[in-house]
């Protein structure tokens, strides 16, 4: 059993886990996808900030991940655009650690931080945790004990 296998899975009483991929392409974006939707949740990859921005505020949304840079701006335009009370936990991953970088992320606001290469176990323990925090202020959704 991983961490993800805790988060219920959607059915037709509930609405699924919807999860945006924000930024440039994130790398093995495919591994994310693949391991997002082996676990029930529904990626949703968009093409630039803003994009990921329309989605976030126009959907019901679980999680956003988030490259620490993008064709048309940041994580850190994402996170100040969702505010210090957003319900949407923002994972920030990069190409390479950057302590710096991981400090300033966690003080805009964002949920975690990883770094390429992504590993299984991390993600999914990572993500589990968000959707943890996410399904608490989701109406109608079960929370994970």
């Amino acid at each position: 059993m991983t961490p993800l296998d805790l988060i219920p899975k959607p059915d037709a009483k509930t609405k699924p886990f919807y999860v945006v991929l924000a930024g440039k392409p994130i790398q093995s974006e495919e591994f994310l996808i693949s391991l997002l939707r082996q676990k029930g949740l529904v990626p949703i990859p968009s093409s630039s900030l803003k994009e990921a921005q329309y989605l976030l505020a126009r959907s019901e949304t679980a999680l956003a991940i988030c490259h620490a840079s993008s064709n048309d701006g940041t994580f850190r335009e994402l996170l100040k655009s969702l505010g210090s009370g957003s319900r949407v936990p923002v994972i920030v991953c990069a190409d390479s650690y950057d302590p710096g970088l991981y400090l300033e992320a966690m003080d805009l606001g964002a949920f975690d931080y990883f770094t390429y290469p992504y590993y299984r176990d991390g993600v999914e323990w990572v993500v589990a945790n968000a959707l943890r925090q996410a399904s608490k202020h989701a109406v109608g959704r079960c929370e994970v004990e």
